[in-house]
């Protein structure tokens, strides 16, 4: 028991003496004191995150899956090395699985998922180091998390005057917070997010190090493998970004966003028509019929089971696309407190993005890269995620990572505070 406080404890203060003591978390506009508050946001948010899904206040089991399969497969270590190497690095997602490995595969949940089985690679890495303390691992995920955000923040913080503004959203955004902290997809994907924002931003700039590409690659590997869609979403959008800023002011952005965005569509259909195996559209609709096939919580709703095939159909999913993830919670969905905290919060965000609209400066929107490139991938995960997930809770846990780029995007180009887009035009 005093092992279970006081390790979690010394892994706490380990990463506070990195944040303290590394050039890299050293940033003239950000000071040691906020990033050590955000940063203790973060892992006490990973910590509540494990305890109330243990006690049953958020459904789903899929944080603590992770943390014992991850233990499944470091057993293997004092049998097996080799084995604890292939279950821990080497391909999952194969059949017949050998022999010598259904022992482990049986006795765990994700094997044949490779978004989730990554994340069970992960705390099988981590539990080398852990001593089997749920904790340590909520506090690495943490870690992992704040370096994302970081990153994130230095890759807004020149396009952005107002500091402080940005330093909340980033950083004091209780959704945000508390969501992307975890052991789960969203602290992965918003440390994919960091890393290559900033180290592509870097590599543009000209200011790279070797170490920005092997950051670049690694935030691409870990990406791709648990949101795959998202890496699919920033891949033209980046593209749209260094065209427009190599093109300078000469062209509006919006213009370059579209045209790569219709040449990226073309590909996507004539991937999908001449490589029938890659079906991009099928591998939407899998995902979507996963969820349906989930078996419902307290806060999943009814969507469209069988679309139509012809306009109407169409019309109704994307309605549902564009309202599910930006409206729900409803208030007659919550029941408990913490739905209740969910609605509140997401009609406040409501009110927000409809004052930054109200403020925003469209002539200066259409010409910056910077705000075009985060409004629309913020979007695009919204529309994405209202088309395949049909319960609440979970687009709340999803939305936590598409609301800091909608409010900083809308934030960049504000009649009263224009951006400083030398870096993003």
């Amino acid at each position: 028991m005093i092992q279970e406080i006081i390790v979690p404890i010394a892994y706490f203060l380990f990463f506070l003496l990195i944040i303290g003591n590394t050039r890299f978390f050293t940033c003239s506009s950000v000071s040691k004191t906020i990033l050590f508050v955000a940063f203790s946001l973060k892992a006490f948010c990973a910590i509540l995150y494990g305890y109330l899904f243990r006690s049953g206040l958020l459904t789903g089991d899929d944080t603590y899956l992770y943390f014992y399969n991850g233990n499944v497969v470091y057993g293997a270590l004092k049998s097996n090395p080799l084995v604890y190497l292939q279950l821990a690095l080497g391909a999952n997602d194969f059949k017949p699985v050998p022999q010598h490995l259904l022992m482990y595969t049986d006795n765990m949940h994700f094997w044949f998922d490779k978004a989730n089985y990554f994340l069970v690679r992960l705390n099988a890495l981590i539990r080398l180091f852990s001593f089997g303390i749920y904790n340590v691992h909520a506090i690495v995920f943490s870690f992992l998390s704040f370096i994302g955000i970081y990153n994130l923040y230095l890759f807004f913080e020149s396009r952005l005057n107002n500091k402080r503004l940005l330093q909340f959203i980033l950083f004091g955004i209780p959704s945000v917070v508390f969501w992307t902290s975890g052991i789960h997809k969203e602290a992965i994907t918003i440390f994919g997010l960091g890393l290559i924002l900033y180290n592509l931003d870097r590599i543009s700039m000209k200011k790279y190090s070797v170490g920005s590409f092997l950051f670049l690659f690694t935030g691409v590997f870990f990406l791709g493998y648990v949101r795959f869609y998202s890496l699919m979403i920033l891949f033209p959008l980046a593209i749209a970004m260094l065209i427009s800023k190599s093109l300078k002011p000469r062209i509006p952005s919006i213009f370059i966003y579209l045209l790569t965005g219709c040449v990226f569509i073309l590909i996507a259909i004539l991937i999908d028509v001449l490589s029938p195996e890659i079906n991009l559209m099928k591998e939407l609709f899998i995902r979507r019929d996963y969820f349906l096939r989930t078996i419902p919580g307290n806060m999943t709703f009814p969507i469209i089971t069988n679309v139509p095939h012809n306009l109407s159909g169409y019309s109704e999913l994307a309605m549902e696309a564009i309202v599910n993830p930006i409206l729900r919670p409803f208030p007659s969905e919550c029941k408990g407190y913490l739905p209740v905290l969910a609605c509140v919060e997401t009609w406040m965000f409501i009110g927000v993005i409809f004052y930054l609209l109200c403020t925003l400066d469209f002539k200066s929107f259409i010409r910056n890269s910077g705000a075009i490139f985060s409004v629309l991938f913020g979007l695009s995960t919204l529309f994405l995620i209202g088309l395949i997930v049909n319960n609440s809770g979970a687009i709340v846990r999803y939305r936590s990572i598409a609301i800091p780029f909608i409010l900083i995007g809308l934030c960049l180009s504000r009649k009263e505070t224009q951006a400083n887009d030398v870096n993003s035009n």
